[in-house]
């Protein structure tokens, strides 16, 4: 049953609204400019309040437009904020945390793998789009950290006789402890 417009309460976004006998409620009926709800006072999923305007402005309900390959849901909170995935921050899901960088390729932001500030490429190896380390002939590992030994686990040398270790000796000991370095020279 719709009862009259003036008995309406649906804050300008709606002129019909419906009588409901059996809990004695008026609820409004289609309401316009993306709102919901029984008076129109909530916005649709997708959309967010904007705290500036008065609920009847037509502008009340703004798009999440969270960034769909940084987020985890093309909906966002009450506040408008966005639900990201991991390494990604903002408001939409559009920027990356520090030591992550934004792909582009669907997979928003990826952990880099090597950097310039703290996962630096060892032995002369060179970052490549932060994502790997392309080593010396005589060095492999994810950050070159390794050595590369003949199958007699005798590590090779280089053309002038010197040892393949361009790091100092601290820096073998450490890397040896983590197990990273496969044999001793």
């Amino acid at each position: 049953m719709y009862v009259n417009f003036q008995d309406c309460e649906c804050n300008g976004h709606s002129n019909r609204c419906s009588y409901i006998d059996f809990v004695n409620v008026v609820t409004c009926v289609s309401c316009k400019h993306n709102t919901r709800g029984q008076n129109c006072q909530y916005c649709r999923l997708g959309y967010y309040r904007n705290p500036e305007l008065p609920l009847e402005d037509e502008n009340i309900c703004l798009a999440c437009e969270c960034n769909t390959e940084g987020s985890t849901s093309p909906y966002c909170s009450e506040s408008g904020l966005c639900s990201c995935k991991s390494g990604t921050t903002g408001r939409s899901c559009d920027s990356c945390l520090p030591g992550y960088t934004w792909r582009g390729d669907g997979a928003g932001c990826t952990e880099n793998m090597c950097d310039s500030e703290r996962l630096i490429c060892q032995n002369g190896g060179t970052c490549i789009d932060f994502q790997r380390c392309i080593c010396p002939e005589k060095f492999t590992g994810p950050l070159c950290e390794r050595n590369v030994c003949l199958k007699n686990k005798k590590c090779q040398e280089n053309s002038d006789g010197s040892s393949s270790s361009s790091s100092s000796l601290t820096s073998q000991l450490y890397l040896l402890s983590l197990g990273l370095i496969t044999c001793i020279f």
